[in-house]
């Protein structure tokens, strides 16, 4: 036997081994029969001279075995999210024929196994924990304003919330307010008047007068309705995009820290890409975000 017929027979028994070392109790029958059909091939055993070898026909169980015991495990050993283009582009690699709609129904019987986790429409991730944010920082300022205004629509987020991500800690924090365009002039006064170091609206002029105190809050125009929230309160993925078109105004932090930040808070919890990227291009962020996301998706996890 050459060494290039070897090639393709140590290739697949490499691929057993390595699915067996991720789970031992993995099906490799699929893989096992094809090297059946290699070696049968090659030297003709139990078939007629000259007769084409024996086709592998892949049973639903070996399709499933496949897709996750092989294309799942390779992907989440690169990344911890794994959208549904790459798992179609690994089946095409990998030559297995399989039907969008049975995909979709065996991922959604692997997301419910608990093996992966839906990281929002297209995606999928072995994270099992979405990210959350302490509401603690606040959860004051939020109670204030519904206390002052109950029919008011508004979110609010602080970078408070994002130091246990960040690799050089924040000392003070700002309090961040989106409301209704026409509540803007309410909602800064009632926090002025409430001992708060309140701006109303600042912009990149206001920006070399703007200081970082004890209590400071930026309120903000903003329609919670077309934002993700949790009630009143920003979602990670409203805080991060939020918080990039901020450093463009007001000197919050070093704007560098901005990947390593979303790299560090994006494996420590579930975020909903697709929510962050619809939200993003609302911003005119989606590019930056977008970015970002590859960042994350062309890294080995354990980087």
């Amino acid at each position: 036997m050459s060494p290039e017929q070897q090639a393709p027979i140590v290739a697949l028994v490499e691929k057993i081994l390595a699915a067996k070392r991720v789970k031992p109790d993995a099906d490799v029958s699929i893989l096992e029969a094809e090297v059946d059909r290699l070696v049968t091939a090659l030297y003709g055993l139990g078939e007629e001279k000259g007769a084409p070898p024996a086709r592998v026909k892949r049973t639903e169980a070996d399709a499933k075995a496949i897709l996750r015991d092989n294309i799942l495990a390779d992907l989440a050993r690169r990344s911890p999210y794994i959208p549904l283009t790459a798992i179609r582009a690994e089946l095409k690699t990998r030559k297995v024929e399989m039907a969008d709609s049975s995909l979709l129904n065996y991922l959604q019987e692997i997301v419910a196994s608990g093996f992966l986790h839906d990281a929002g429409r297209g995606w999928y991730s072995t994270i099992a924990r979405p990210l959350v944010l302490d509401r603690s920082a606040v959860q004051p300022v939020a109670e204030l304003i519904h206390q002052a205004f109950p029919q008011l629509g508004f979110s609010v987020w602080s970078t408070q919330q994002i130091n246990p991500w960040m690799h050089h800690l924040l000392g003070k924090f700002v309090t961040f307010v989106h409301v209704e365009k026409e509540g803007v002039a309410s909602v800064w006064e009632l926090l002025r008047d409430a001992g708060y170091d309140a701006y109303r609206n600042p912009g990149k002029r206001e920006a070399k007068n703007f200081a970082v105190r004890d209590k400071t809050v930026v309120v903000r125009p903003g329609t919670p309705t077309q934002a993700p929230v949790d009630g009143h309160y920003a979602t990670p993925e409203k805080l991060l995009v939020d918080l990039a078109a901020e450093l463009d105004d007001l000197p919050l932090m070093d704007p560098a820290e901005l990947t390593a930040l979303f790299l560090s808070a994006s494996r420590d919890g579930r975020l909903d890409f697709p929510e962050l990227l619809r939200y993003s291009d609302r911003k005119r962020l989606g590019e930056r975000f977008l970015n970002l996301i590859n960042s994350v998706t062309s890294q080995n996890g354990d980087s």
